[in-house]
């Protein structure tokens, strides 16, 4: 087995027979019981986690002491939009009228710590290095897991070609560039007709496995005549965008960013998937012993 980190993207040329993944825990210690069911039910699965662990619910510092632990028996643990914007805070990039106190940083920064802290004492925690360690993306012989998605052609994984001038906008003040696109592209990465709305081919030849946007907002028209709807806000399900013939990109996001008054039961969607990238098992807040995938 081979594995190496070239830009911020762990690379690993060994097919496994099984992954698990979730991505956008938010604080939701639920969430946490359905990647423990999964284990038990496939103990030789790699488990990847996919981002946003942080802002949102209550139990952020229980998120992470558990991913630390994960991390330290072979999880492979992926960074998030939210984590890095806690990142920027910590490195002065961000300040506390900034956007991620605006998406509950100070609530995380309490969730944590107990208190909200300077940005020079986040970055003297274990927790600023244990975030600060970890990659982007996880690219494997068949499956690319990352947190919002790669932009879906043959050169995906080549930072040379994301120039922040194609896309012709900054975000928050920095460029839609390579690391950018991969944490925080949405339209960008479904569609490659952002006006109609028309969903992109996958021309990566892999699979690819997201978060980032919870999957009840999905919507968008393939170009053969199928549409993708756009489901109820708290019907945040597992879905697939694929064309015949394609590699599926498969959007994880179950929701736990969601007001939980409003929406408590949105816990995330824990995802079993095979060394090729077909869905094997479904785990969430309906179906805690897990349920086989079906399409929506």
């Amino acid at each position: 087995m081979t594995r190496k980190i070239v830009n911020r993207t762990l690379e690993d040329n060994q097919k496994k027979e099984n992954y698990i993944f979730i991505s956008d825990i938010h604080g939701n210690l639920e969430t946490i019981d359905l990647i423990e069911q999964a284990k038990k039910d496939y103990p030789l699965a790699q488990l990847v986690t996919g981002g946003d662990y942080i802002d949102g619910r209550e139990h952020v510092k229980e998120v992470l002491d558990y991913l630390m632990d994960q991390k330290n028996q072979g999880a492979i643990v992926l960074l998030g939009n939210h984590e890095q914007m806690m990142l920027n805070f910590a490195d002065g990039i961000e300040h506390q009228n900034g956007i991620w106190f605006y998406n509950g940083g100070g609530k995380t920064l309490t969730n944590i710590f107990g208190r909200t802290l300077l940005p020079e004492e986040v970055r003297e925690s274990k927790y600023y290095r244990f975030l600060k360690s970890c990659p982007t993306m996880y690219d494997t012989p068949q499956i690319i897991l990352v947190h919002a998605g790669v932009r879906p052609d043959e050169k995906y994984n080549d930072p040379a070609t994301y120039n922040p001038a194609t896309y012709n906008k900054e975000v928050y003040g920095l460029k839609f560039d390579y690391d950018f696109y991969r944490i925080w592209a949405r339209e960008e990465y479904w569609y490659s007709n952002q006006v109609d709305e028309i969903i992109a081919h996958n021309r990566t030849v892999k699979t690819i496995v997201t978060g980032h946007t919870p999957t009840a907002a999905l919507e968008g028209k393939y170009n053969d005549g199928r549409k993708m709807k756009q489901l109820l806000r708290d019907d945040c399900i597992v879905r697939k965008m694929q064309y015949p013939g394609e590699p599926a990109r498969i959007f994880t996001d179950g929701g736990s960013h969601s007001d939980p008054l409003i929406y408590p039961h949105n816990d995330g969607n824990v995802v079993v998937l095979d060394g090729d990238g077909k869905i094997v098992r479904i785990y969430n807040w309906k179906n805690p012993q897990g349920i086989e995938f079906n399409e929506r």
